[in-house]
Parts: structure tokens; sequence; C-alpha cells
């Protein structure tokens, strides 16, 4: 069961020449009489017909564009092409060779989150010349720099799209079958596959000491006894007899704006359960309660950190350890509007966040789910402060990781 490897962009350009029309995505810049790409990605077999696209400045556009699949092939071989009337010239990859991987439903890379999963490859790029800093203001939004309108147009976040990084990103959409819901009760997990061919796919529950496996059938439901509950370090596999074609491990929850839609919960606490099984981390913040002026400040650090290119969840109600102490029922109405009017008073732009109480053992808990966006929060705007989380902490942004995100030099 391979996840990732290496194949030569010939082979790359034949596998996208099977397909008869992609969608593609283009940065290029202008040189002398033609246009040379910059970036580009390639998506294989979207769910819908993509909507043209066009953000034209004076050196540089870019596009977004139905075309053929050879179209894209020839682009991919480094051969020019005509895309929506520019005449487009791809410089020299910096390799033979496209690295790619295998990624599961529900997983994010940059933006990108699909229910099913994908494939993606990757082709690195020679450095080109950087593009002059300054107003972007053209047929298409304004942007502070060239950084920062690329990385809107890829849905993304610098330095993702620094120009000496990725030349090509290739994504196909892999939806022959996927685990389309689980449902996990306390005594039974419940699964819901779909997709345009379920023949030969099996379920396969694997726990640290039991392993189980169902054929999948017609109807795409299999139902698993867990008279016990769901175990920790529980891998639930959608396979054929020797591949996988999606798959979950509920070691811990994806947590914040990339908690996994596919996974509901009939027994109360249980999601509570695995998202602090593996302690606070890059993604997790424990808090007991919210009182002193420090804690304030410290919580805000957080949110600001998460909503800055990262999201996470802080969990209030539980210890620096794991231990689940509660909010006392008569605080809760009070905590809730507390974790409104902070955020809301010292953070700019207010963040995208859900408030969810959970139970367990009659102990009550705030979760507060921050989703990231490419771009950053800035905590106590009238001096500002920008955060980032790095190995589980909270730190301090230095200069160069601002000016990046801001698409401006560091000086």
């Amino acid at each position: 069961m391979t996840d990732r490897g290496s194949i030569e962009i010939a082979d790359l350009a034949v596998t996208v020449a099977r397909a008869e029309t992609v969608a593609v995505r283009l940065a290029v810049s202008r040189e002398a009489d033609q246009w040379q790409l910059r970036r580009g990605e390639v998506i294989i077999d979207a769910p819908a017909p993509l909507i043209s696209r066009r953000w034209a400045y004076h050196q540089d556009v870019f596009l977004e564009e139905q075309v053929p699949a050879t179209l894209a092939s020839a682009l991919l071989g480094g051969q020019p092409q005509e895309v929506a009337g520019f005449k487009v010239t791809v410089p020299e990859p910096a390799a033979s060779n496209a690295n790619w991987e295998r990624i599961a439903g529900q997983r994010r890379t940059g933006r990108l989150i699909t229910p099913w999963p994908r494939t993606e490859w990757q082709v690195s790029g020679r450095q080109l010349p950087s593009r002059q800093d300054g107003l972007f203001i053209g047929d298409g939004p304004s942007f502070l720099g060239y950084a920062a309108a690329s990385s809107a147009f890829f849905d993304a976040a610098p330095p993702d799209h620094q120009d000496h990084g990725r030349l090509w990103r290739v994504i196909r959409h892999e939806r022959r079958a996927w685990l389309h819901r689980i449902k996990i009760g306390p005594l039974s997990v419940v699964v819901d596959v779909r997709g345009s061919d379920l023949s030969g796919a099996r379920l396969e529950l694997t726990t640290p000491t039991t392993s189980v496996s169902r054929p999948v059938g017609a109807t795409g439901r299999v139902t698993f006894r867990t008279p016990a509950g769901l175990a920790a370090h529980t891998l639930l596999v959608l396979r054929t007899d020797d591949d996988w074609l999606d798959f979950r491990y509920f070691d811990t929850l994806i947590p914040g704006g990339t908690r996994d839609t596919s996974i509901e919960f009939d027994q109360p606490g249980t999601d509570l359960e695995l998202l602090i099984s593996s302690g606070e981390g890059q993604y997790i913040e424990f808090k007991r309660i919210l009182t002193a002026q420090d804690d304030k400040r410290s919580f805000l650090k957080t949110v600001a950190a998460f909503a800055s290119y990262n999201s996470g969840t802080i969990v209030i109600g539980v210890d620096d350890d794991g231990t689940i102490v509660g909010v006392p029922s008569a605080e809760r109405d009070a905590l809730q509007r507390q974790v409104v009017s902070v955020i809301r008073d010292n953070i700019e732009p207010e963040p995208q966040y859900q408030l969810r109480w959970v139970e367990h053992e009659h102990k009550h808990v705030l979760l507060l789910e921050v989703e990231g966006r490419p771009q950053w929060f800035v905590l106590y705007p009238k001096k500002p402060e920008f955060y980032v989380r790095r190995a589980g902490s909270t730190w301090r942004a230095k200069r160069e990781d601002i000016a990046a995100g801001f698409g401006a030099p560091s000086v």
C-alpha cells in the first residue's frame, strides 16, 4: 500500500491527457510578446464544471479555465500553448520527475479539503526573477504585492506560493468510493460509503487488539459492533484486496476549521475524549477557565494564532494535563458571552469560529473551534501584535513572517 512516490513528468503528462477536459489555474507574467508560466494547477475529474476567472494586472495575469486535457498535458510537457487568448510558455522544471501523494477524504492541503480522496502531484520549478513589489491594481481585486495576489488566487497562504517553490500542482479527485458518513455511538459504529463503483470494496475496523472486516455491499452501509465504545488509535479503512480507497484514524480529531464533517457522534463526550487524548499540540490548547487578565491575554494570543493560517480548537474547562474539570452550569452563559466579547473587542478582523458545548460525565466543556484563513488577524489593533502557532505553543510572529503574510519584502 503506497501513499507517495515519484514519476517522470512525461508520464504525468500522459495521465492528464487521458481525461477529456480539465480545469487549470495559471499565474503568468509578461515576457516580450509571450506570457511565461510562474505557477500552474491542473484539476482532473472535478465534481462540477469550473467557472472561468481572470485577474489581469500590468505585467501579470491569473487565469482559471476549463480546457482540453491535451492542452494541459502539452503545457506540463513544456510546450507553449494558447490559453484564453494568452500564448503561455513554460520554464524548465527543477527536475524531470514529479512527486505524488495519495490523500484521504476530509484531509486539508493548503486550503483544499474534499470529502473524497485525491491524488496530488507536485512539480518543483527553478527560481524565477522576483516580481516587483507594490500595489496590484487591475482587472481583479487589489493586493499589496504579487505574493498576496497569488496566494488569494490559488486559495493558499504565503510562503506556499513563493516563486522559488512549486511550478505545477496536479490534483485528481478519486470518487470511486469514499467514507461519506461515520456515526459513532456507545455500542456501534455505522459507516455509509458512497462512490461510482463499490464492487469489491470492504471496510476494515482495526484497534490495537482487534480487527474486523465487512463487505460494503450494494447499500453502502456497514455496522460494526463496539460494546466498549470506540477505542483510541482505531483505524477505519475502505479497501479492495490490495489497496486502500479511503481511511480515517481515530487518534484525535482534526480540530478547528478543519474538523471532519463526515464524523457524527451519538454518544455525548466521545468527541471530547478523542480531542484531548493526545494532549495539547499544534491544533489544541486547554484552558481551565478565563479569569485573570493574564489568562485573557494568553487566550487571545492563541485565538489570533489559530485564525492566522492555522486553525485550531481551544478547550475551556480542561486542565493543562488533560483532566476535565468542567464549567459550572451557572457560569456557562456568562462564559460564552465573555468569549464572544473579548474576541470581538480585541482581534481584527473578527475570526470565523464556532462555540460548542460538550457534556462529559455531567461536566460541561466549551469548545472554541477557530477557522484559519490565509491572512493575519491582528491582536490589539491600536498597538498591533501578530502571533503564530508552532510546535504546540503560541509565539509572537517575527518581522519576516509578518512581511511574507502581507506579500511585502522583509526589510
